[in-house]
């Protein structure tokens, strides 16, 4: 008896999934978040946009396009997202894909300046390890979206000193900065 409840429940839930899944699009998403809920691979971010309407909006490493363009969003900022838009009851629910903008309440802008450690490839650019003459390591997401222009870009080497200029951020204990100006 209770192997039939189990089953019966069980297939209920997978036929619910797939009519559910079934009635997904992309659509781009943006607005203010108001709650954050820690995930395994990254988060849900409560996000409402200026027209009341609120997403929750599940942000991990896995599901994104790019997963070295994740981002760590906290409550206050303002963020723009694309992805899989769905429904579960009547809760609008978005499976980030990509994160197009994420401003920060309280970004802080800095400059930094060291040698290069490692680079890691990306799809739009790479992300180099840096080394700050003060002994701090950053990881640099340098790419062309991000310094506005293809003119703007420019490959480093191992060994090579560089000025950059962009948005300190941390993920998990790393530290990071999304570039925003090679300066050197």
């Amino acid at each position: 008896m209770k192997k039939s409840i189990l089953k019966n429940s069980i297939l209920s839930l997978i036929i619910i999934s797939v009519v559910s899944c079934s009635s997904m699009k992309t659509a781009t998403v943006s607005g203010k978040v108001s709650v954050i809920q820690k995930g395994k691979d990254g988060y849900t971010a409560t996000i409402e946009n200026t027209k009341g309407r609120i997403y929750l909006g599940t942000i991990s490493i896995p599901n994104l396009s790019n997963p070295q363009l994740f981002k760590q969003a906290e409550i206050g900022d303002t963020i723009v997202v694309k992805g899989d838009v769905w429904k579960m009851g009547k809760e609008k629910q978005i499976t980030v894909r990509e994160i197009l903008e994420l401003k920060q309440k309280n970004v802080a802008e800095a400059k930094i300046t060291g040698t290069v450690q490692s680079i890691e490839k990306g799809k739009d650019g790479y992300t180099a390890k840096i080394k700050t003459t003060e002994g701090t390591s950053y990881f640099a997401v340098i790419s062309i979206p991000n310094l506005g222009s293809p003119g703007k870009f420019r490959e480093f080497k191992i060994g090579e000193k560089v000025t950059l200029f962009g948005e300190i951020w941390k993920m998990g204990n790393d530290n990071r900065i999304t570039v925003r100006k090679i300066l050197d």
